[in-house]
């Protein structure tokens, strides 16, 4: 039996990435049926670049206004709720499929495998396996996660909890049971709080041969940045919905243990940077416990901890 195959491409403001991603996507060797892709209200010709497309295939949706790659999911695996299609396949823009990326993965694919919840293949940046994208639920019960290891990749495929959406592939039998990504994440933990969706009908199992290449930059430096208030606030989120009242007050003593540390910080240092983190931390947490999600006006990429605010 023919297993039938779409995609779902979010995108926002990367029209070079875009159009190779594209590419990619129409030239698998093992084709998709349908290429959705969500335009997250780019402002670099995206949208004037997509209408061009003649390719059946292909259908657009233009937001807006510019909601996070959480919303990009979300719209995307809900318009393939109804579908006669079998796999979704979730990327983002910096995503290129290896042209075998399809082949490889169906060939591993059985669908009445009660055990298995989804399908992903191994990421590479800078022809490095980015294990992060893979990763372990140490207990089904604690909130601590390990990345895939090396000797992993060495097997046909290894079976792990929680994915990114770089190349994840999910069975739309399976939507009307989970339902949808959480769109008021905005960014970040929207994929994670997913997998454990998708846990309760098994792992997700990952194809090793099959690969993507993330054309994505590495961030080699510590530190914290805009995003850094959506992985605090997203984290309570799951916590509170996934796992137990010990761990989320165990992570929420971390946080103003962290808070007060960075107050003093700001002060003895006299230094604006430590102010604003500690401003970030005190929203993100106070926040989260409110469920107050979405996107925040004053967390986005013009926010620099180095200014004012």
């Amino acid at each position: 039996m023919k297993i039938r195959l779409g995609v779902i491409i979010v995108t926002f403001n990367r029209l070079n990435l875009l159009k190779e991603c594209i590419c990619a996507c129409l030239e698998q060797s093992y084709p998709f049926e349908e290429i959705y892709i969500i335009n997250n209200a780019s402002t670099d010709g995206t949208k004037e670049y997509l209408n061009t497309l003649k390719e059946s295939k292909i259908n657009i949706y233009n937001s807006k206004e510019n909601l996070g790659g959480a919303y990009g999911f979300y719209k995307g695996i809900k318009h393939f709720e109804d579908s006669s299609l079998d796999y979704i396949l979730l990327i983002d823009d910096d995503a290129i499929l290896d042209e075998n990326y399809n082949r490889d993965i169906t060939k591993y694919i059985k669908p009445n495998d009660k055990k298995i919840s989804g399908y992903s293949g191994t990421v590479f940046t800078d022809n490095k396996i980015q294990y992060e994208h893979r990763r372990h639920l140490k207990k089904i019960t604690v909130f601590k996660e390990e990345f895939s290891k090396e000797l992993e990749y060495k097997k046909n495929y290894f079976d792990y909890e929680l994915s990114t959406f770089c190349g994840l592939f999910i069975p739309v039998k399976l939507i009307k049971k989970i339902g949808y990504p959480m769109k008021e994440f905005f960014i970040w933990f929207d994929d994670t709080e997913y997998s454990l969706r998708l846990l309760k009908y098994g792992k997700i199992r990952n194809i090793n041969s099959a690969y993507l290449n993330h054309k994505t930059t590495l961030n080699t430096q510590s530190g914290h940045n805009w995003k850094s208030y959506y992985s605090i606030r997203n984290r309570i989120a799951i916590l509170k919905k996934h796992f137990n009242e010990k761990e989320l007050k165990k992570y929420i003593c971390q946080l103003r243990f962290k808070i007060v540390l960075l107050k003093i910080l700001s002060i003895l240092k006299k230094s604006l940077y430590y102010k604003n983190v500690y401003e970030l931390y005190r929203d993100a947490l106070q926040d989260g416990l409110a469920d107050n999600l979405g996107k925040n006006h004053k967390y986005i990429p013009s926010f620099n901890l180095n200014e004012r605010k």
